[in-house]
């Protein structure tokens, strides 16, 4: 990590003389090392020495503390202030917390950071980590605002997780994070290392033993839909329509599960029990280009082949570049003689993949049906409504 130089701006170092050696409640002044202080926003020094007052000097070191942490004096700068104010880090935890409410968050983050430095202990990080949670929350799009406080919060976590070992509270913590954040793997793991330390049973034990069942059974529901899916690559599948059966009985609302089992059926050409398997998948999920694929192989093998076409229409609104599902369109159309939408759907196509073979015999049969030679490929250029307004405005100019 490297000093935040912006947070330094305002700090200026001197010299102590050596009058100045002494004791303090057991620590020991060293002139020889030179001493932060603060100083006030816009001023470039102290007029007389006077002025410098240990309040200055303790809020310098804090700064030093907070946003230096490769500073070579950093642990004698703690022990002075410890020294000075020896409840510094309950003062500065209640103020940080008090900064927080009031939405102060750069204020907060500077006083909680130089906690967890005077006071290292497993509350000191995860207020740090809360903070930076609560900051990245803000940023309802989850964009960089986000990413940046989330990974904050949790290298706050894990430092204090190297700095204390395995400290039951911050193992607990790191396992919720990763919970939160989708990583059920990582989460377990956390959790697991957190029951293992040594505490009575208390309702916090209680509840993360219950959460830790309750991921194994996800993961091994994860690892059945897995074996039905490698089942059905074999050419296995029987075997995965078992499977995935089982799983449904206890798990009837989870669409992927009814997909694997209407993709199976698809493949031993059971149209009817397919198409109902993956119409159950629909009702549990947001559609998928490979669902509507999937109904339309099936519309098509039970004679509905105009439903076949809204199905893959529907597929490639939801997959627009997938060369596939805009070929077999192509293909219906073009056996169809419905030329046109054949030549639209070929178009789109060759604008993904104009090399494509299959792309090229479908132009060839296009060309044998309709006697046009099919010449480079069109680009269609879709202009927003400001667009076309500025190119009229133009136009008018010229």
């Amino acid at each position: 990590m490297h000093a935040h130089s912006d947070e330094l701006k305002n700090i200026i170092f001197i010299t102590l003389p050596p009058s100045s050696a002494k004791t303090i409640n057991d620590f020991t002044i060293d002139p020889s090392i030179e001493i932060p202080v603060q100083l006030a926003e816009g001023s470039t020094g102290f007029a007389q020495a006077d002025q410098i007052s240990i309040e200055l000097i303790v809020a310098g070191m804090l700064k030093i503390l907070a946003w230096d942490p490769s500073h070579p004096h950093r642990a004698y700068y703690r022990a002075f202030v410890l020294a000075a104010q020896p409840n510094a880090a309950q003062e500065l935890n209640i103020a940080a917390i008090a900064q927080e409410q009031k939405g102060n968050h750069h204020f907060a983050e500077e006083l909680f950071r130089a906690v967890c430095v005077l006071e290292p202990q497993s509350a000191s990080f995860i207020n740090l980590a809360t903070l930076y949670s609560r900051i990245a929350a803000q940023d309802t799009k989850k964009g960089e605002q986000y990413d940046t406080y989330q990974q904050r919060s949790l290298s706050t976590l894990l430092e204090g997780l190297e700095l204390l070992e395995e400290d039951g509270d911050l193992l607990r913590e790191i396992g919720y994070f990763h919970l939160y954040q989708g990583n059920v793997e990582a989460a377990r793991s956390f959790l697991e290392r957190y029951l293992e330390t040594e505490g009575e049973e208390d309702e916090k034990r209680t509840h993360t033993r219950k959460i830790l069942a309750d991921i194994t059974a996800k993961l091994a529901d994860d690892e059945t839909l897995m074996a039905a899916y490698d089942a059905i690559q074999m050419n296995k599948e029987e075997e995965a329509i078992t499977t995935v059966e089982g799983f449904l009985s206890a798990n009837p609302t989870v669409w992927n599960a009814w997909f694997l089992k209407g993709w199976a059926l698809r493949r031993l050409a059971r149209w009817e029990e397919a198409q109902d398997a993956l119409l159950k998948a629909l009702s549990y999920t947001t559609a998928s280009s490979d669902l509507y694929n999937e109904l339309a192989i099936c519309a098509l093998e039970s004679g509905q082949r105009e439903l076949a076409k809204q199905y893959l229409d529907t597929a490639i609104d939801l997959d627009e570049g997938n060369i596939t599902l805009l070929s077999n369109l192509a293909y219906l159309h073009l056996a169809d003689d419905e030329l046109d939408l054949a030549r639209e759907y070929l178009e789109r196509a060759r604008s993904v993949d104009e090399d494509d073979p299959l792309i090229g015999e479908l132009i060839a049969h296009y060309q044998a049906a309709t006697g046009e030679q099919v010449g480079a490929p069109v680009v269609q250029e879709y202009l927003d409504a400001e667009d076309v307004i500025r190119q009229m405005d133009k136009g008018e100019a010229k």
